[in-house]
């Protein structure tokens, strides 16, 4: 340790203060006279700052007197001095302890301690710390910690109140507390050294680094510019290094901070600057492997700290031993980020693996992993674990104590909430999100996890409803203005939807979530053109010869669909065929449209002009109008001038349709809904067809990947002029219970697979011929390829009665759809 004056004034103060405390004036009563002056001879240049003649004299005397230990501890003292640890361990390879005299004692194990022999420096003193008094009781604390028995170090150490401590002595205690990971109280024992002997080097020093160690690196740098002789070059950048660690650290809470007050343009300043000075630092400790190493890892910190995701997993990606928990922790929230969440897994793992009382956000880190990477069963067990662990006061068993509420419990109850939602568990989620607004009324954060539940649900005014709320608190929160955005997107506000979800893009555009990337997408996409397209081919037995439906019908129907205007208008070119066999032949038809559709405010209208494959014969015209009237209610009435719903057997003898219809669709939730349609269909030869279809559905078990719902479905249709060329009896009625259940298969985000199972089963009626069993089974596959285009295929069958006979249908479907 470099001292602030000058080295031959520091070799004479160590020389006369080693000298007294040793010893070494004294006669050695096992040496002849010519030992003696030989050895006085020395110390005598040795006081006179000839210490390199001292130690020449005392080593040409050892020679001829190897075996005299007297010589040989003064030679340890002056050697000592003069920091030749090399030699005194060369000096003294065969010597054993208990020859060497007391006075050399010290010297002797303080260069074995330089020298990193940790173990020969505690073996010289263990025997005779007790004779030697305090100070080798200090040296045994310091090397046996060394030697990583921190706990029998600390026992070695005196007590504070032991007396005739020194400042020296302090300062040594301190060392040893700050190295066994105690910095309060080596602090306390430096500000005692420093108490007694102000701006002592060795007090200073461990004053300054036990400051930095308990945070305070700012301070403690300031201080170490005020003393640098006190100090190595390695110590002072090692100084710098926690100050600019500190920086970064205090930077991402200024992030929080300033992102809780949504002044989102701000929250990244104080991480450059911290990002600057880690650069800076990458060229100053270019050539210390460690420092250089610590730099790296906090470059990851900050890169991931900035939303900088790819930065920091090639910055992560390139180190070559592993890393502390808090780089791993920024690499596993940066892999999560770029949807990789497998290797995210991993990493919080390890983290939560070398400290299991990890933070809440550490452990939600690996729940959202799990539940990215479909794991569901994982993700429980870990939510079940904070659920357990999570106390909602900090100090709940404390007595006539004021309870200190712990926040991250809000997290806690806050993601059991959206767990339930994401498990399809809707009713679940409402209740668990409204018991905790209640308790909580004025927590921004879960009132806008109350509007994105019912968003999710389909209830999208009672989430605007919700989020005007939230704005009323944290109006530029970014949960706040997420919601804004994609409420107004679901209740068809698209001026509000684009103007707030391209501000959202704008403020962040490295999010990589749902709610504003993918919202931000399906924006975009409203400028580009899309279709959709759907192929039915099906083949019938029974019923005598002629299949009611004919044989190898099939239908074709394709939308091209061109972008959206600005106030919500879009073109459309329509396609639809339809054929089949009957025993007096082929029937088919190919009718092609154009067309415009409006939709605003959750209002639809829409209409369209056709013609018999563009030769303009039956010219029609279609239109329609839908409107929700609140979260639950719709109605929609739409009619055509030449019906394709015409039976193809009345189009075989000239004959078509007009129809009017109208429906009422009630919907309590995403769990439960109902639905009314009526309509007529007016053919050319006279005859009026009333339909009548009526139906409910309720959720019956749902969790992340599956989905089963039961319902009741009502048919019933008047003709009224029976008979004729095709199917036309006076009343046919049916009722049917149906089961459907999806199953997710698999999901990568984006890409998923979905089967689908469809099954009804329940009696029909004709009149004049009865009731009959009716039957339908269908099977599907739903493959979503990416965000925008999705195929689906599946098989079919039913069984119905007309005319008395059994008439069965099979069918396959094919379709797809997308934006280009």
């Amino acid at each position: 340790m470099n001292k602030n004056v000058p080295k031959r004034k520091l070799y004479l103060r160590l020389i006369t203060a080693s000298l007294i405390m040793s010893g070494i004036w004294q006669t050695n009563l096992y040496a002849d006279n010519n030992t003696d002056i030989v050895r006085h001879q020395a110390i005598a240049q040795a006081r006179a700052g000839q210490l390199d003649i001292a130690i020449q004299l005392l080593q040409k005397l050892h020679l001829n007197y190897p075996d005299d230990a007297a010589v040989t501890s003064d030679l340890i003292v002056l050697l000592r001095l003069a920091h030749k640890n090399t030699d005194i361990i060369q000096l003294t390879q065969t010597t054993p302890v208990s020859v060497i005299a007391d006075y050399a004692v010290i010297p002797w194990a303080g260069a074995f301690r330089d020298e990193k022999d940790f173990r020969k420096a505690q073996a010289i003193l263990v025997e005779r710390r007790a004779k030697l008094g305090i100070k080798a009781q200090i040296l045994y604390a310091a090397i046996t910690l060394e030697l990583g028995q921190t706990e029998l170090a600390i026992a070695a150490l005196p007590t504070e109140t032991y007396p005739g401590l020194d400042a020296d002595d302090f300062a040594k205690m301190a060392y040893v507390y700050r190295m066994a990971g105690n910095p309060t109280a080596a602090l306390r024992l430096a500000s005692i050294a420093l108490a007694r002997s102000p701006q002592y080097p060795a007090a200073v020093h461990e004053q300054v680094l036990s400051l930095s160690s308990i945070g305070a690196a700012s301070m403690a740098r300031s201080m170490a510019a005020q003393y640098p002789d006190f100090f190595t070059a390695s110590e002072l950048d090692y100084l710098q290094a926690e100050q600019t660690a500190l920086a970064a650290r205090n930077a991402a809470q200024e992030k929080q901070r300033l992102d809780n007050q949504g002044q989102y343009a701000l929250s990244n300043v104080p991480l450059k600057q911290a990002l600057r000075e880690l650069d800076d630092n990458l060229i100053k400790f270019a050539n210390d492997d460690s420092l250089l190493l610590r730099t790296r890892y906090d470059r990851i910190f900050v890169l991931r700290s900035m939303g900088m995701m790819q930065a920091s997993i090639d910055e992560f990606s390139a180190l070559k031993e592993p890393a502390p928990s808090y780089v791993r922790r920024a690499a596993a929230d940066a892999y999560l980020q770029l949807h990789q969440p497998e290797t995210a897994v991993t990493l919080y793992e390890d983290v939560i693996k070398a400290n299991p009382n990890a933070d809440v956000e550490t452990y939600l880190g690996l729940y959202f992993a799990y539940v990215e990477s479909e794991h569901y069963n994982d993700a429980e067990r870990i939510l079940t674990h904070l659920d357990k662990t999570t106390p909602a006061w900090h100090n709940d068993q404390a007595a006539h104590v004021e309870r200190l509420e712990n926040w991250e419990r809000i997290d806690v109850d806050d993601q059991l909430a959206m767990d339930a939602i994401y498990r399809h568990q809707g009713q679940l989620a409402q209740q668990r999100i409204d018991n905790l607004v209640a308790r909580a009324p004025r927590s921004d954060s879960l009132i806008n996890t109350k509007a994105t539940i019912e968003r999710w649900r389909g209830l999208p005014l009672k989430a605007m409803e919700t989020t005007k709320l939230a704005v009323m608190y944290a109006p530029d929160n970014r949960d706040t203005l997420v919601n804004l955005a994609n409420n107004a997107r679901d209740l068809e506000d698209y001026a509000t939807w684009g103007e707030r979800i391209t501000a959202l893009h704008q403020m962040f555009p490295d999010d990589n979530s749902v709610q504003i990337k993918n919202s931000y997408a399906q924006w975009l996409d409203r400028d580009r053109f899309s279709i959709s397209s759907e192929y039915i081919y099906g083949t019938s037995r029974g019923n005598a010869t002629n299949a009611v439906k004919g044989n190898q019908d099939q239908t074709l129907i394709t939308t091209l669909y061109s972008p959206w205007t600005q106030n919500g208008w879009r073109g459309f070119l329509q396609q639809q065929y339809q054929s089949a066999d009957y025993d007096t032949g082929s029937v088919n038809y190919n009718r092609v449209g154009v067309g415009a559709e409006w939709r605003w405010d959750r209002k639809r209208a829409w209409a369209l002009l056709s013609d018999d494959q563009l030769t303009g014969n039956n010219v029609g015209i279609a239109g329609g109008w839908s409107q929700w009237l609140n979260d639950h209610w719709q109605y929609s009435i739409s009619g055509d001038s030449y019906d394709t719903a015409t039976p193809l057997l009345a189009k075989q003898a000239g004959l078509s349709g007009k129809s009017l219809s109208t429906r009422l669709t009630w919907r309590e939730n995403e769990a439960r809904s109902a639905y009314l349609n009526l309509s007529v269909l007016a053919i050319s030869d006279g005859n009026k067809r009333y339909d009548l279809d009526a139906g409910f559905s309720q959720r019956l078990w749902a969790n992340a990947h599956h989905i089963t719902t039961g319902g009741i479905d009502i048919f019933a249709e008047h003709n009224t002029q029976p008979g004729g060329v095709y199917f036309n009896p006076a009343n046919t009625q049916s009722v049917a219970l149906r089961l459907e259940h999806e199953w997710l298969t698999w999901r990568r985000y984006e890409r998923s697979f979905t089967q689908y199972f469809k099954l009804t089963a329940g009696m029909g009626q004709q009149t004049d011929f009865g009731s009959f069993p009716v039957a339908s089974a269908y099977y599907e596959h739903r493959w979503a390829v990416s965000r925008t285009w999705e195929f689906h295929y599946g098989i079919g069958w039913s069984s119905q009665s007309y005319d008395g006979q059994n008439e069965q249908r099979t069918y396959g479907l094919i379709g797809f759809s997308g934006v280009f």
